[in-house]
């Protein structure tokens, strides 16, 4: 299957199967076409070439990265749409079941109505009820109210009500893409059982390192370069290393050639043009040295004729190399920081309304500090990076930001950005710098492959891209304190890695909210937690212990 946007390819010679029972995740850099694949499959969109096959009657869903509702339906009225074939199947079930109680011929029916019971069964219309409730509370949207319009929720209760909605439905094909997003820590554990327990195919993709190695049973990973997939069976460590045994073994294969076809040139030029001889002993016989110096010609011609053969497959056969595969590279360097102590709250609160959700909080933010900040959706945890960086006022108490400590802020979704706006416009608003510099910090940063994209706009950029860009910002900046809310949300699995070894040797000071186990396993020195309003200052490695899912 290929797919192109104009002129650009966007997936070439693609082939994918997914079975009954399969839990395969899809990864790949952010641009790379992941969700182009997914709309594909759906039908969203068509190929240019090739064709996708599916099961008669299977039914297929998908939940896209941002759930999109222009029309003001009602959370209810949502929920029974989604749900509405297995509504149709119930009512053609008791249709039947009127018909086989009269008298009469009731063969035909009987047969319809074994089928229909089947699938009804299958897709869980027996249990619609009772998994409503599981579900809604699992994901953390009880509290929601059933009659309020859809389009009023927060984009993180949207998408959890989109997902509540396909999980009800149970179709045989469910594509999920970033699921885990939006999601607090007892939602990720709630959805990781909930998915390994799943009967029907399952395509996810998702960057969430745990998730993967709870949930995937084969990993699938798009190439930004082939721009086709490869297939590795088992976990996210699992896929790490057979990945890794992939890459150096493309490089060894690399060198291989490389050094063979060196070896062919030198002996094409050794043997046409250098090729020497010792002289035999001159016995006078000219015509046996005339037959002896063509032999040794003919020898010379044949042996440079087959290198030279050699050397023309091994060049219509070129490999790659591996290594100029784009290396993402978040090079901060922040201004120095001088104080200890960047960051101190003093009896800081805030409430909004009646409600507090921060209460007397003291604590310090320390030079060196790689923090983690954890608690459940809505407890108040960007409010607080907010307020130290400055853009809310607190209600009581303060924020000390001592002299020379330059914060630096990432937002969740890139919503401080213009969508209008250019995207080198965007750098050039924080710090003067020249376009081929810009364009370097952009690349590093692993937006662009080539330089004209960048006269694009960011309404042009995924969310992902968005991330990186926003990014690239906190370095053009040069903040020695980052304040980062969800900083691997959208980001792929090669963007993440690289962004963790840049934190882990950020000089400067961190403050993150995460719900990504893996990142406060690997990045985090210290952990703080808000409970109830109370900012606590936790053992870092209990709190990693007793992470749900860990």
């Amino acid at each position: 299957m290929q797919k192109y946007y104009g002129a650009k390819l966007i997936l070439d010679d693609v082939n994918l199967l997914l079975n009954q029972g399969d839990r395969a995740v899809l990864v790949g850099e952010n641009g790379a076409g992941k969700s182009t694949l997914a709309r594909l499959i759906v039908g969203q969109e068509d190929a240019d070439s090739g064709e996708i096959a599916r099961a008669p009657g299977a039914q297929t869903g998908y939940l896209p990265q941002e759930l999109r509702v222009d029309s003001n339906i009602s959370v209810a009225d949502y929920i029974a749409q989604s749900v509405g074939a297995l509504a149709s199947l119930r009512r053609r079930l008791r249709e039947l079941e009127a018909q086989m109680a009269e008298d009469g011929d009731i063969e035909a029916a009987l047969k319809e109505y074994g089928q229909l019971q089947e699938t009804f069964e299958a897709r869980g219309g027996y249990t619609l009820s009772s998994r409503r409730e599981l579900i809604f509370t699992g994901l953390g949207l009880r509290h929601i109210d059933a009659q309020r319009p859809l389009m009023t929720l927060s984009g993180g209760e949207k998408t959890r009500v989109g997902l509540a909605a396909l999980l009800l439905r149970s179709p045989d094909l469910l594509i999920l893409d970033e699921p885990t997003n939006h999601l607090d820590f007892e939602g990720l554990a709630w959805l990781e059982a909930y998915l390994l327990g799943y009967q029907h195919a399952l395509l996810m993709i998702t960057h969430d390192r745990r998730f993967i190695n709870r949930v995937a049973s084969k990993i699938i990973d798009l190439s930004p370069v082939t721009r086709n997939l490869t297939t590795y069976f088992g976990n996210y460590e699992e896929y790490r290393a057979q990945r890794d045994a992939k890459y150096q073994s493309e490089v060894d294969a690399y060198h291989a050639q490389v050094n063979r076809m060196k070896a062919l040139r030198i002996q094409m030029k050794k043997e046409t043009h250098g090729h020497r001889k010792a002289k035999r002993p001159d016995d006078g016989d000219k015509w046996i040295k005339f037959v002896g110096q063509q032999q040794s010609q003919r020898s010379a011609s044949r042996l440079a004729g087959a290198a030279q053969q050699e050397l023309r497959r091994l060049e219509a056969a070129r490999l790659d190399n591996p290594r100029h595969i784009w290396h993402i590279q978040f090079d901060f360097d922040p201004l120095p920081m001088t104080s200890m102590e960047p960051v101190r709250l003093n009896a800081l609160g805030m409430a909004f309304g009646g409600r507090r959700l921060i209460r007397e909080a003291d604590a310090v933010i320390r030079k060196g500090d790689r923090i983690a900040l954890l608690a459940p959706n809505g407890a108040g945890k960007t409010t607080l990076l907010r307020i130290i960086q400055g853009d809310l006022r607190p209600t009581s108490g303060d924020v000390h930001i001592a002299a020379g400590v330059r914060p630096g802020y990432l937002d969740q979704t890139g919503e401080s950005f213009d969508d209008g706006q250019n995207i080198l416009d965007a750098l050039s608003r924080i710090s003067a710098g020249s376009p081929d510099k810009l364009l370097t910090l952009l690349h590093r940063s692993g937006l662009f492959r080539d330089a004209h994209l960048a006269g694009k706009t960011v309404a042009d950029l995924s969310l992902g891209q968005r991330r990186k860009l926003g990014l690239a910002c906190l370095i053009h900046s040069r903040a020695n304190l980052l304040l980062l809310d969800e900083p691997t949300n959208h980001l792929d699995l090669m963007s993440m890695e690289a962004l963790e070894r840049s934190l882990r040797q950020f000089p400067g000071a961190i403050l993150a909210t995460t719900h990504d186990r893996w990142f406060v396993e690997r990045v985090a020195n210290k952990v703080w937690s808000l409970r109830e309003g109370a900012l606590i200052v936790e053992a870092t490695s209990q709190v990693i212990r007793d992470l749900p899912g860990s």
